[in-house]
């Protein structure tokens, strides 16, 4: 004669508890997006064009930032913070930035420590050139994901050098996400919150 299978009334509870903290965990990620993009500071970035493609995400336009090559004496400080012969690649950076005349925001200075003031945003240090003239950043924000039909379009607008304003919002902590594309001060993109 068989023994009965004793129940495991712990099953159920543990199968919703796991539900719920994944559904927690996904909500949270697209939450932190959307209050970084819904309260972050606003600042507008110049770009330049790049046209790849994700496999798993779909069409999108590469951004790059002029802002994101730092060198000459905005980077005097830094040799001093990290040393002599130190190398900071792959590191995080905080890129202080000050609104130019004609509107784009510029790099004013480079720290390894986040600033106690000011605007600023967090990069990640991609390159340093061997002799520390230069400092290549990524900010986080070098992909815009779009539409199959609207990637074309945007793509020949930032060839031709029409498309040049990316609206960025950026978190206290430094965080950057972008939040609109612009030409000429016209808005033609606005990222949704969700």
């Amino acid at each position: 004669m068989a023994q009965a299978t004793p129940a495991k009334p712990f099953l159920l509870p543990a199968a919703i508890a796991a539900t719920l903290v994944l559904c927690g965990l996904i909500a949270w990620m697209i939450e932190s997006r959307a209050v970084i993009l819904r309260e972050g500071t606003e600042i507008v970035l110049q770009s330049e064009p790049i046209d790849p493609r994700d496999l798993l995400r779909g069409r999108y336009v590469v951004l790059g930032y002029p802002s994101q090559r730092i060198g000459g004496p905005l980077l005097d400080p830094l040799r001093a913070e990290i040393g002599e012969g130190e190398t900071i690649d792959d590191a995080t950076v905080y890129v202080t930035l000050r609104q130019g005349p004609d509107g784009y925001h510029e790099p004013v200075a480079v720290s390894l420590a986040e600033p106690d003031e000011g605007l600023f945003i967090r990069a990640r240090a991609t390159r340093v050139a061997h002799d520390m003239t230069w400092l290549f950043l990524d900010f986080g924000i070098g992909r815009f994901y779009t539409n199959e039909h609207r990637a074309p379009e945007l793509e020949r607008r930032m060839r031709e050098g029409a498309l040049t304003e990316i609206v960025v919002a950026v978190a206290p902590d430094g965080t950057a996400q972008i939040k609109a594309l612009r030409q000429a001060g016209e808005t033609i993109i606005t990222e949704p919150l969700y």
